[in-house]
Formats: structure tokens, C-alpha cells, sequence
């Protein structure tokens, strides 16, 4: 994406001194229950900040982004840097035991029409969902526009964005899931973000608060 080539080189130190990626890190380490021998997906991956904080404690870790100057800032050769976005993934069905996406959900809709978010927002769970294993799990972690600081988010963002990022509530993001055979979980992060845990199921949707 453009605008993140344009920023890389600002973006990758302003989120190293803020200390969120490891915080981020441990609570998908937590909430997916990851293992030695899982292999992992990083959606929107950026620089890779949170990837290097998981790479040790999985078998692999990728990263998928848009932005070739984001990728270009991990160093890490424990990283696979991988350019794309989640609506052209090259990857197999059944690859990755995790996938999650940190504050990027709300950005798979840059680009588009609000006409056309919903349809972006199904092809883009889909993907994530076709590469995912059976019993997988689905992290998405975005901002809570229900309170202060999401608020102050999603306004900055639109006019950023233009108005094309589309943050959603967690009954929006449970809604978005209905049709996919999954569970969803969600759980507070801080006081601005929420974290969604989206099981792959064989058996019909279960949706939890």
C-alpha cells in the first residue's frame, strides 16, 4: 500500500518506543495457545515487530503485507517476508495452525468503495479461513470504537484514509462471521482495543461474548 511506503520509515521506531508489539505478541501467545511446532501467519504483518516477538516460540512464522518499504525494516532471517495482500494469499489450504492480524482488519477495506466493504470483508475472512487448518485458530485484534481512544482512532483514520478504513464493533465483527463455520470469542485487551478469537470448526457457527 502506497501510503505505508511513504511512512515506513517513521512508523517502525514510533511503534518500537510505544512497546505495544510485545504486549501484542504475549496475548496472542496466550489466547491462541501457541506451540513449538506451530506454524503462524502475521496478515498485515507491517515491519514485523510482533512477528519477532513469536518467531521463537513456533516452528515459522510469515508475515503477508502490501508494503514492500514495511518489510523491508525486519531484519530477521527467522521472519518469512511474503508481498501481497490477504485477497491474493498464494499460500495452500490448510497451511497455518495460527493466523492473526493486529490493527489491520480495519484496513482491508482501504482502497475500496463503502458500497463494496462487506464483500471485501467476507473474500478477506475467507482467505484467512481457507489457509487456516481444521481446529485453527483466528487472532484479530483492532481498536474498540466504543470507547475513547478508538474513537479518536477511527476519526484520525478516516480522514487519513479518507474514509475508506471500516473499524467494526465486535457485534459487527460477529456479524461479518455468521456464514463461516467458526467460534468466536472476544476478551478486552486494554482500554482501546479488543482481541477476537476466531476458532475454525467443522460443526455450525457458536458465537460467545
Amino acid at each position: 500500500m502506497e501510503i505505508f511506503d511513504k511512512i515506513a520509515w517513521i512508523y517502525d521506531p514510533l511503534v518500537r518506543l510505544s512497546g505495544r508489539s510485545k504486549t501484542y505478541a504475549k496475548k496472542i501467545k496466550f489466547v491462541a495457545n501457541l506451540k513449538k511446532s506451530d506454524v503462524v501467519l502475521d496478515v498485515g504483518g507491517g515491519t514485523g515487530l510482533i512477528a519477532s516477538f513469536i518467531s521463537d516460540s513456533v516452528k515459522k512464522i510469515s508475515i503477508i503485507d502490501p508494503s514492500k518499504k514495511m518489510m523491508e525494516k525486519s531484519k530477521s532471517d527467522k521472519i518469512e517476508k511474503v508481498y501481497g495482500t490477504v485477497l491474493d494469499m498464494k499460500f495452500k489450504d490448510n497451511t497455518f495452525d495460527v493466523v492473526y492480524c493486529v490493527d489491520t482488519f480495519h484496513h482491508f477495506t482501504n482502497g475500496y468503495k463503502q458500497k463494496d466493504f462487506n464483500n471485501i470483508f467476507h473474500n478477506s475472512i475467507k482467505e484467512m479461513l481457507r489457509v487456516l487448518k481444521k481446529n485453527g485458530v483466528l487472532v484479530i485484534i483492532d481498536f474498540d470504537t466504543k470507547k475513547i481512544r478508538g474513537k479518536i482512532i477511527n476519526l484520525f483514520e478516516k480522514f487519513f484514509f479518507k474514509g475508506s478504513s471500516k473499524f467494526n464493533s465486535r457485534d459487527e465483527l460477529r456479524n461479518l462471521f455468521y456464514n463461516f463455520k467458526v467460534k468466536i470469542e472476544f476478551f478486552d485487551l486494554d482500554n482501546s482495543c479488543y482481541i477476537a478469537k476466531i476458532s475454525k470448526l467443522i460443526q455450525p457457527s457458536i458465537y460467545q461474548s
